[in-house]
């Protein structure tokens, strides 16, 4: 059996502070691509679980995936069973208090129910390369608020061979593709040549 192995991350750039933070998340695939955004007023739970979702959201139904976190928040949810108690009990905690963050748990577990996930707690910050690779990119990809206008952005890392790629399929379809789409191909060609 083939597993589709990606390490996720998310940061703040105030973990501690009260109230929503400028913030970003990763997702890097072991010997795949990488993937980070970021927004502007979110927080560190909601950038982890961002990570997973996005993760989750570039592989396909019925695949088998491991998504290794430093999150506990995200990894107990799912190795512990919370998310099951909560769905049974109306999305309310074992504190009869109303489930944080309910969109992205929701659309995270339909996402897993459409895969076979196993989830692997890792320690943060321990010298893990693939963990301090998602965790620069998580970092990276925080806004630095100086434009109040952008909400949300999404990168995609390719390696050269995935960019070559990439480019022979748009140009093999490059009469049909939107113009829009045609700009990432001109993009793409360009960071090959340099």
């Amino acid at each position: 059996m083939d597993w589709l192995e990606v390490y996720t991350d998310g940061a703040c750039t105030n973990n501690q502070g009260e109230g929503l933070q400028p913030g970003g998340w990763a997702a890097v695939f072991i010997d795949g691509p990488s993937l980070s955004g970021g927004e502007n007023k979110t927080t560190n739970n909601r950038m982890e679980m961002k990570a997973v979702i996005e993760a989750l959201k570039n592989t396909p139904p019925n695949s088998n995936i491991r998504i290794y976190s430093d999150s506990a928040y995200v990894i107990n949810c799912f190795k512990q069973n919370w998310i099951g108690r909560w769905e049974k009990n109306g999305w309310i905690t074992s504190a009869k208090k109303p489930v944080e963050n309910k969109e992205l748990w929701m659309e995270m577990r339909n996402l897993e129910r459409e895969r076979n996930v196993e989830w692997v707690k890792v320690k943060g910050h321990s010298g893990n390369k693939w963990n301090e690779k998602v965790d620069k990119l998580a970092v990276e990809a925080i806004p630095n608020n100086k434009n109040e206008n952008v909400e949300k952005t999404t990168t995609l890392h390719l390696s050269s061979r995935e960019k070559n790629d990439l480019i022979k399929l748009l140009e093999s379809n490059e009469e049909t593709i939107r113009p829009s789409i045609k700009s990432i191909l001109y993009k793409l060609k360009g960071d090959c040549l340099e």
